[in-house]
């Protein structure tokens, strides 16, 4: 009766796992088709896996033969065939195993760089706010170790899947043609070899959860570590850096040691089993042999293809963590890839041409919280060659309006136009390559002078580049660096200033001659000479441009032939910096501290 409850249970649990792969069946189908471009050479891994199985299943046979017919005979030429074929056989399957092994190497690579290729470019078109709610860590966790793991899955678990269940019936067969009670004693207790395994493979399943969030956060602390040092350094914070970082060391170590304590158990457990069940069946045949009912040869060969089947229990154990730590991992990155694009470019956007540039604002309304609005029911419209300031008080949207310009957000209500057309209607890259952008923070690479520059148009050559480095003030300091115009700059351009950096930046939005700039606090770090002299050159580099600024400094603001002024949500004032001086204190008391009277004269 026991016996039969934990037959019972162990069919019950099986049925949960059969559920549970179900549930997992089409995420899995789906990224098994990667292998179709390759499925020729796929089907070659199947193939030798499949025959070099059926050749490791020879081997016992002939051992058999050895001892009953060669030995037990004393015949030596039969003992030299049978040694030659058992040779050749060892031979064959090592040739066909380095073909398997080539060819699953060549498909895994394609397969991975498919993969990366596909979630690179989704992540790359995803919208601005999505980065904003996800850590760079968890970007790069993704591309590195959940695609390894998905790559795994589809190109190795199939494989074994295909052969391991194939060779478990045919062992069973010819053990039951080698003697029927064996092979009946041998079923019975063999389902119990894969009881430790199964059991703890469940527990230690939420463990690699566990492992891989935290290993994702690991990944997080240290781009953040090594993305903000000179942060890390002037505020004294490497001691606390390194606290952090051994914090979540600590916790990987934790839940390493939780999967740890399950693997000793499970391997004890195993190794037990193991032992406790091939006694058993070595007793048994040890019986039939004394009694006369079987041969030592066909025991000798049964208790070898029991070894088999012992091995096979690791690389089940190994499939079955495959599988698991797959799938999870496929579930992460089908999540990235159906990840809807809140900027979604409409089937019929087409590409368009700007000849003036002109930007209509009509009835816009934008927030990133729902019910609370940034800009509301905004109009207005910026003319062709026209040089703008747009004003406010921190927090007031500034820099929400421009992201709305360059289609970073699709605004609530409204419709933004330039030259007469929908953005939505236009395609993004038609967009964006008309429109130049220069922030605070310049975003520049590890990279040289030259090549930060022409990352704002990729055909630019040596003369267009020094060309907008004179017109931009990069020329005045590249000229005397060690290596000119291909010094390396460094991470976050640290071998530079904050004033140099920001020059380059504009310079690389320039060189692509745009219809319209965008300058969003691009001179903060500047000198207001180099300040003056950039915003003066820029008309001389890009004619008729549109020009919108953002800055706190008056300088700019009067250097501008209208600003722009959120008063509000929905409330905006047009006119000359001097006009609103005099008739908005609002404005007024925005640049009250910067103000002399010449200004106001």
């Amino acid at each position: 009766m026991t016996s039969c409850r934990c037959l019972k249970r162990l069919i019950s649990s099986l049925m949960h796992k059969i559920k549970f792969d179900k549930n997992y069946l089409p995420l899995f189908i789906r990224f098994v088709k990667l292998l179709l471009p390759y499925r020729t050479r796929w089907l070659a891994i199947l193939f030798l896996s499949g025959f070099a199985s059926i050749l490791g299943l020879v081997n016992p046979y002939l051992t058999k033969l050895v001892i009953d017919k060669a030995i037990g005979s004393r015949d030596l030429r039969l003992f030299a065939i049978l040694a030659l074929i058992g040779a050749a056989i060892f031979v064959m399957i090592g040739v066909l195993n380095g073909f398997k092994r080539y060819f699953e190497r060549y498909v895994k690579l394609r397969v991975k760089l498919d993969l990366n290729r596909r979630l690179f470019n989704k992540i790359n078109h995803l919208s601005f706010n999505w980065f904003q709610d996800k850590s760079t860590g968890e970007h790069i966790y993704k591309i590195s170790h959940d695609v390894n793991r998905v790559e795994d899955l589809v190109t190795s678990a199939p494989p074994q899947v295909a052969v391991l269940f194939p060779r478990l019936i045919v062992i069973f067969f010819i053990i039951l043609s080698l003697n029927w009670k064996m092979a009946l004693f041998s079923v019975c207790l063999a389902p119990f070899l894969y009881l430790p395994p199964y059991y703890f493979m469940k527990k230690r399943r939420t463990i690699w959860k566990r492992l891989i969030k935290n290993s994702e956060h690991i990944f997080k602390v240290l781009h953040e570590n090594f993305s903000h040092i000179y942060l890390v350094k002037i505020f004294g914070k490497e001691d606390s850096g390194i606290r952090k970082y051994l914090r979540v060391l600590i916790g990987n170590i934790r839940i390493e040691l939780d999967s740890a304590r399950f693997e000793i158990f499970n391997n004890f457990a195993a190794r037990a089993v193991d032992r406790i069940i091939i006694a058993l069946i070595a007793f048994y045949g040890g019986y039939q042999v004394i009694k006369g009912r079987m041969t030592l040869g066909s025991l000798t060969a049964i208790m070898v293809y029991l070894g088999q089947l012992v091995s096979m229990q690791g690389t089940f154990i190994h499939l079955f963590q495959t599988i698991a730590l797959g799938l999870v991992s496929c579930q992460r990155v089908a999540d990235v890839l159906d990840e809807k694009e809140h900027i979604a470019q409409s089937p019929e956007a087409r590409t368009v041409l700007f000849k003036k540039g002109e930007i209509v604002f009509k009835g816009v309304s934008f927030g990133y919280l729902p019910g609370k609005a940034i800009l509301k029911d905004l109009s207005f419209a910026i003319k062709q060659g026209s040089c703008v300031s747009i004003a406010a008080p921190s927090g007031y949207g500034k820099t929400t309006l421009l992201n709305l310009i360059v289609r970073l957000y699709d605004p609530w209500q409204g419709e933004i136009l330039i030259d007469g057309h929908r953005i939505k209607d236009i395609k993004i890259s038609s967009l964006r390559s008309q429109i130049g952008m220069a922030l605070q923070e310049p975003f520049l690479f590890n990279d040289t002078i030259r090549n930060n520059i022409v990352y704002g148009r990729q055909d630019a050559n040596d003369e267009e580049v020094i060309e907008a480095a004179r017109f931009f003030l990069v020329d005045d300091f590249a000229k005397d660096m060690t290596y000119g115009y291909d010094t390396v700059i460094g991470e976050n351009a640290c071998k530079i200033s904050e004033g140099q950096k920001q020059k380059i930046a504009i310079a690389r939005a320039l060189i692509r001659k745009p219809r319209i700039l965008i300058l969003d606090e691009a001179m903060s770090s500047m000198d207001s000479a180099s300040e003056e002299k950039i915003l003066s050159n820029i008309k001389d580099y890009q004619k008729d441009i549109i020009l919108i600024t953002v800055s706190h400094r008056l300088s700019t603001a009067m250097s501008a032939d209208l600003v722009y002024f959120l008063k509000g949500p929905d409330e905006l004032i047009i006119g000359s910096c001097r006009e609103l001086l005099q008739r908005d204190k609002e404005f007024y008391g925005l640049f009250k501290n910067q103000i002399s009277n010449s200004v106001l004269i």
